[in-house]
């Protein structure tokens, strides 16, 4: 049986999309503008005190405290996963409305990213530091990592479970669907690489080497594409979310179980 949805992925995934452009931007734009802020906040804490100009990270760290090193890395791992966390909570919470052919306001879709900012907050540093120590290895295991947790959010939404039984819930899941999941996220991996690589060779050469604007730009400009990355792979996600719940029960009335209430 197959572990993709029918009709075929990437033409659901458009289809489900172009139906809701609007609900999905103004979900991106949301995690984007908080990503942005937090991100570039953060950045100026871990410089300040440094030396006037000093922007070496090799150096900028040996001249950090290890209270000021500890902050530095669990506020990077907060600042980077906690607006995608909410990112995809409102995606899935969206795709999963459609399937259930429920509307869904503007305002519930808010309500709801801070209704699920705890438990961003825990899951942030429980997929972000074996993520973190994944890619420190190597680029392929940071993605083999982040790839088991792709359902946790999908699960959030659609099953009435607490934090760590959806943590559970998604590793009983991924397991046979793991290649698709793997797939999207190595796809996603490479063109912001891509075009991290291109703002590099390009771009960065006209801005300042310092400042809180320069700073914001060199974030913003690969976070735009990210965020629609973002907001078509949790499309994906939660249609193969659904996939490895029909392979449980492939006798499930409804192709689409209703959302449910998850935390």
């Amino acid at each position: 049986m197959s572990t993709n949805p029918d009709p075929p992925l990437l033409r659901e995934v458009a289809r489900l999309f172009a139906q809701r452009v609007g609900e999905y931007c103004f979900s991106a734009a949301i995690a984007g503008v908080l990503g942005v802020n937090v991100i570039v906040a953060m950045s100026l804490y871990m410089l300040s005190g440094s030396p006037a100009g000093q922007w070496d990270p090799v150096s900028l760290w040996k001249s950090m405290g290890e209270g000021k090193k500890f902050a530095a890395i669990f506020g990077l791992i907060l600042a980077l996963w906690t607006p995608v966390l909410l990112g995809a909570r409102a995606v899935c919470r969206i795709t999963s409305a459609q399937l259930a052919n429920q509307k869904l306001a503007l305002s519930a879709i808010v309500v709801d990213m801070l209704r699920f900012l705890p438990s961003a907050l825990v899951y942030a540093l429980v997929i972000g530091l074996p993520v973190m120590m994944g890619s420190s290895c190597f680029f392929i295991p940071g993605l083999l990592v982040a790839s088991l947790f792709t359902l946790v959010v999908p699960v959030s939404v659609n099953e009435p479970v607490g934090i760590f039984p959806a943590l559970r819930r998604n590793f009983s899941l991924v397991r046979n669907v793991f290649g698709g999941l793997f797939l999207i996220t190595f796809l996603c991996a490479v063109v912001i690489g891509g075009v991290i690589a291109l703002r590099v060779a390009s771009i960065d050469r006209w801005l300042p080497a310092i400042g809180v604007a320069s700073m914001g730009l060199r974030l913003a400009i690969p976070y735009v594409p990210a965020l629609l990355l973002m907001v078509l792979a949790n499309v994906g996600f939660t249609l193969i979310y659904f996939a490895a719940r029909r392979q449980e029960n492939p006798m499930a009335s409804s192709a689409y179980p209703q959302a449910g209430p998850g935390g």
